[in-house]
């Protein structure tokens, strides 16, 4: 929409609407400032939401009020079916969409595209790998991280009590679920679907999910990614994440923080293959007045130029292929995407139809009741399953 003019003409003002950390909102309004440094007919302001609810809160409730709305994937679906979002192939050139798909960071970009259009940049790259404190680690005898599954076990076994942990949420309980899922089958599609899971690659999954929370306690069910960072990196009592999402703003040496690295997702064969992916999209509202300079805004912040420079330099973590293999952004970095990039590239992507986001809370809500009470890993996988197949049923597949 178009404020009241300033001195010197009119001025056209983009809101937007990111998640409220540092790699989030903080990022998006260091570019943003930069951005419009030189551009006196332009203001970009930007209002942020908790993680949770970045990871909850459907699109089209943001795009009903903002011009540029940083988005999770799982949500093209819906964005699509509600018409949310403007399609980028009409506001942005073929060529910029093109530089986008060939620079992406495994099957980020691809993880926009639905129902024939692109409905957001990759601006942000993720994915669940592993998160360590070299000197704790070198202190139980181990100079790097486990790569194999039994590895992990062995390390958190000779771990005291509470030195490892794993985010373990609802949301995130289920997110390394899938990741474990998506290991079991190898690479085969058709182990998650309308009908639920396939209990061959659920129930070795959640025996192995089990394990690894019995191991981290009983604090994990509480963490998010976030939450399991904060205490790695404020402190001395926590060593070691197996499955985590990675955040490069802990990889990055600060003052009063200790220092955190960052490693592949383990997996049975020591593979970095099967992690689950997150990220962030960048997306242009339906209902914006001025999508055009939305549109040149969303070309300008997943430029190489700046995910290289401003975006990464402001505690971004770009999405940019660039960025990730540039050897001064990765040194700067603690060698977090040198670290974590061939995850990235072996990524999965979890379903996008317009019924999934609300099939992750409901399955993420009772997994986590669940493994609270104490089941087992058929209950567990069964349950799973049973829950995933009802919601889609109410809702229509």
């Amino acid at each position: 929409m178009r404020d009241a003019p300033r001195p010197g003409g009119p001025v056209t003002t983009l809101h937007g609407m990111a998640w409220d950390h540092q790699r989030g909102i903080g990022c998006l309004r260091a570019v943003s400032a930069a951005y419009t440094a030189t551009r006196p007919d332009l203001s970009i302001t930007w209002d942020s939401r908790s993680l949770r609810e970045f990871e909850d809160v459907p699109v089209a409730e943001l795009a009903a009020r903002y011009d540029l709305v940083a988005m999770d994937h799982p949500y093209v679906g819906q964005a699509h079916a509600t018409s949310a979002l403007v399609p980028l192939g009409e506001i942005l050139p073929a060529a910029v969409l093109e530089a986008q798909r060939t620079a992406s960071v495994g099957p980020s970009h691809a993880s926009y595209t639905w129902g024939g259009g692109q409905w957001a940049v990759a601006m942000d790259a993720a994915a669940q790998v592993s998160a360590y404190r070299p000197d704790l680690l070198a202190d139980l005898g181990w100079d790097a991280p486990p790569r194999s599954w039994d590895g992990v076990i062995e390390l958190m076994e000779a771990m005291p009590a509470g030195r490892a942990v794993l985010p373990a949420n609802p949301t995130h309980l289920l997110c390394a679920l899938l990741t474990l899922c998506s290991q079991e089958a190898g690479g085969r599609s058709g182990w998650l679907g309308p009908e639920g899971f396939d209990p061959e690659v659920a129930v070795p999954a959640s025996e192995r999910l089990l394990r690894l929370l019995a191991l981290a306690g009983p604090s994990s069910l509480e963490l998010d990614p976030i939450g399991v960072l904060d205490r790695m990196s404020g402190g001395d009592d926590v060593a070691y994440a197996p499955i985590v999402f990675g955040y490069v703003n802990y990889a990055r040496p600060e003052a009063g923080r200790r220092g955190v690295r960052f490693a592949g997702i383990p997996s049975p064969d020591g593979g970095p293959a099967g992690s689950l992916l997150g990220g962030v999209g960048l997306a242009v509202s339906a209902r914006s007045r001025e999508p055009e300079a939305a549109a040149r805004f969303l070309e300008h912040v997943v430029g190489s130029a700046c995910q290289r420079g401003e975006y990464v330099r402001s505690g971004g973590q770009p999405g940019n292929r660039d960025a990730w293999t540039d050897p001064a952004v990765d040194a700067a970095n603690g060698g977090f995407f040198s670290g974590t990039l061939a995850t990235l590239d072996r990524a999965f992507v979890r379903p996008r139809d317009p019924v999934y986001p609300l099939v992750h809370k409901r399955v993420g809500d009772e997994l986590h009741r669940l493994a609270g009470a104490g089941a087992g890993a058929a209950e567990l996988a069964a349950r799973a399953s049973e829950v995933c197949a009802a919601t889609y049923a109410e809702h229509g597949r």
